[in-house]
């Protein structure tokens, strides 16, 4: 048989009402019905409450300060393992003698064409010029980045930028 929908809304509507009652009913006796009935247990004595008496005390027990050399040797569950040492400091890292400075140089000019890049560089003293293009080394230096103005150079961690000098500023 088929119920319309109004009486199958009342009927939902009227189980859950008679739970919440049940459940109310349940809830009124559990709270006026007295703990012992149930069975709780009773209450443990409060132990930081500290009681004089005049009783003599007995014999107090203190823990012993005792050192345990075989298990700091060797450590319980593991007998294989050994206590832990700290590891050796590291090794100092080997001094590298930074390359020479290219101060002995002058940027003349610079060549950028698409993808390649190029830098012609004179050195003062030998009076001849060099041409480097980005990657290549000149006295342990390698020439990473090449700009309009500047070459950015890089040696290990140590950097040089070489900047266009103007042609009245450059060694003769």
């Amino acid at each position: 048989m088929i119920l319309p929908g109004r009486i199958w809304t009342a009927a939902a509507f009227a189980w859950r009402v008679a739970a919440g009652l049940l459940a109310a009913a349940a809830a009124g006796i559990m709270l006026t019905t007295p703990a012992a009935q149930f069975g709780a247990p009773e209450r443990a004595p409060d132990l930081t409450a500290v009681h004089q008496s005049d009783e003599p005390a007995a014999e107090i027990v203190t823990p012993r300060n005792v050192d345990y050399p075989a298990i700091g040797a060797h450590p319980l569950f593991y007998p294989s393992r050994t206590p832990w040492t700290p590891p050796p400091p590291p090794a100092a890292a080997p001094v590298v003698a930074a390359p020479s400075t290219l101060t002995s140089y002058d940027l003349v000019g610079v060549v950028v064409s698409g993808s390649m890049r190029s830098a012609m560089i004179k050195a003062a003293q030998a009076n001849k010029t060099v041409t480097l293009s980005e990657g290549q080394e000149l006295e342990g230096w390698t020439l990473k980045s090449i700009t309009r103005e500047r070459l950015y150079f890089t040696s290990g961690e140590a950097t040089y930028e070489m900047a266009r000098r103007k042609p009245s500023e450059m060694q003769q």
